[in-house]
């Protein structure tokens, strides 16, 4: 009994030691992990490509082991200055997104590993970039061109076959070298000036239009206006012309009277001299002896304020 005890726990210390090896690349076992790709060389060859997690065997000294991260890893470019459209330099920063697909093709085409890769990876993605901001402008940089999106689709053609995959590749950042500054921002001015010139053309024809539209509404208006208001006193005229002849036909006397005293009301005020006959129509309700000219057979032509039409002004 004591030496089966004694056999099962010499092989689970065994087995842990096996595994504890199997981490570290020693051991007769192969432990693959889901984030790992594994190669294992016999003599410098290839022999395994462990892509799938789980166990393997190899021989022990014999076999050599390599791990691949099959994770996604992020390579920030070093900023290069490029020339684009209008002989404009600037200087552009970018990363990329990628990843190991095929450990044995990544072996075979980058035996010096993950830097030899890098250094592919950006001078591929350096003639990419290069071409297509070559062919933009500022403005169409600044805006983030359509076609920076295919980046990561013609580096994976130009990459293909070589174990790598490359998922993403955008621009960082986008800056003016330090000698190209002033005269970028003497130009910017310059367009932001010509920029408002024109709205403040613009903004001045409509001002005139609008001014030019009031104007003439404002005339309309004042002429349909004074229309209405001649028409308005033509009318009133003729009611009170009617309503005089009204009023002097029911009693001349009296009219002739009331007529008399608005004549001394407009025209007798203070410090007021006037030279007229002693018989004039003007005095015949001032004479002492009561005598009174005969009145006028006609009533006024004016309006009820002022002298007679036929009394002398």
């Amino acid at each position: 009994m004591r030496a089966a005890l004694f056999a099962l726990l010499l092989l689970a210390a065994v087995a842990v030691a096996l595994l504890w090896a199997a981490n570290f690349g020693l051991g007769p076992v192969i432990i693959t992990r889901e984030d790992q790709h594994k190669l294992v060389l016999r003599l410098g060859n290839p022999v395994q490509n462990l892509d799938e997690p789980g166990l393997s065997v190899r021989i022990p000294f014999l076999d050599e082991v390599r791990v691949y991260d099959r994770r996604l890893q992020y390579l920030n470019a070093k900023p290069v200055e490029m020339l684009i459209a209008r002989s404009e330099k600037l200087i552009i920063d970018y990363y990329s997104v990628w990843r190991i697909t095929d450990a044995l093709a990544f072996l075979r085409n980058y035996p010096g590993g993950v830097s030899e890769a890098e250094k592919r990876i950006q001078e591929t993605v350096n003639s990419l970039v290069g071409a297509k901001i070559g062919s933009l402008d500022l403005a169409a940089l600044l805006d983030r061109a359509d076609s920076v999106s295919t980046f990561d689709e013609e580096s994976m053609a130009d990459l293909r076959g070589t174990g790598v995959e490359i998922v993403d590749v955008r621009l960082n950042r986008i800056e003016l070298p330090r000698a190209a500054e002033p005269a970028a921002y003497r130009q910017m001015r310059e367009q932001r000036i010509a920029l408002a010139r024109s709205y403040r053309a613009v903004g001045d024809r409509r001002a005139r239009e609008i001014r030019a539209n009031a104007e003439r509404e404002a005339r309309l208006i004042v002429a349909k206006a004074s229309a209405q208001a001649d028409i308005t006193r033509g009318e009133g005229d003729a009611t009170s012309a009617r309503l005089y002849g009204e009023a002097y036909g029911r009693d001349p006397e009296f009219y002739a009277f009331v007529r008399t005293l608005e004549a001394y009301r407009a025209s007798l005020g203070e410090n007021t001299t006037m030279v007229l006959p002693p018989d004039h129509e003007l005095f015949r309700f001032l004479d002492p002896n009561g005598r009174t000219p005969p009145v006028s057979a006609r009533p006024p032509a004016s309006g009820p304020a002022g002298v007679d039409a036929e009394a002398p002004r």
